[in-house]
């Protein structure tokens, strides 16, 4: 599968200036991540979902409900309690644009899984995600072929 690192993160979505979690993930990059699989999603065709290859951690508000992740994926630190974050669903920011090999600064929606069961799922439940922000992302170069047998 493709990989690709995210370089930064903008603003949430929901017009509300800088939502908290979005500076917390701007300190945890970069972050290199995998194409897991496409998902449909209700608004669109072309969402992907994504495994990081280190969790990132991510502080939820106060108003957040603690049931909706898996309990060990829930921690603790100096900042207070987290959820590891595994998975995100991502699409291109442009309806109509394409994650594609090579890309480079490429925006996308990225949003955490927080419910990892959303990778069985046949479409993408937002309820199982949250905070939803703007991204760049870069295409990770290719793995070499290995090289042919007997040579």
């Amino acid at each position: 599968m493709a990989g690709f690192v995210i370089n930064n993160v903008d603003y949430d979505q929901f017009g509300g200036g800088v939502f908290p979690a979005v500076e917390e993930f701007r300190t945890q990059l970069p972050v290199a991540a995998t194409l897991w699989r496409w998902i449909p999603g209700p608004d669109r065709p072309d969402y992907a979902l994504a495994e990081l290859k280190q969790p990132i951690k991510y502080h939820p508000t106060d108003a957040f409900n603690w049931t909706r992740p898996r309990a060990d994926f829930i921690g603790h630190d100096d900042a207070g309690r987290f959820v590891a974050i595994y998975l995100v669903a991502i699409a291109s920011l442009m309806e109509g644009t394409q994650i594609h090999r090579g890309m480079k600064g490429f925006p996308v929606r990225l949003a955490y899984a927080i419910d990892n069961t959303v990778g069985r799922d046949e479409q993408l439940d937002f309820a199982k995600c949250d905070c939803i922000s703007y991204a760049v992302i870069s295409a990770l170069p290719d793995e070499p072929e290995p090289p042919a047998a007997g040579g």
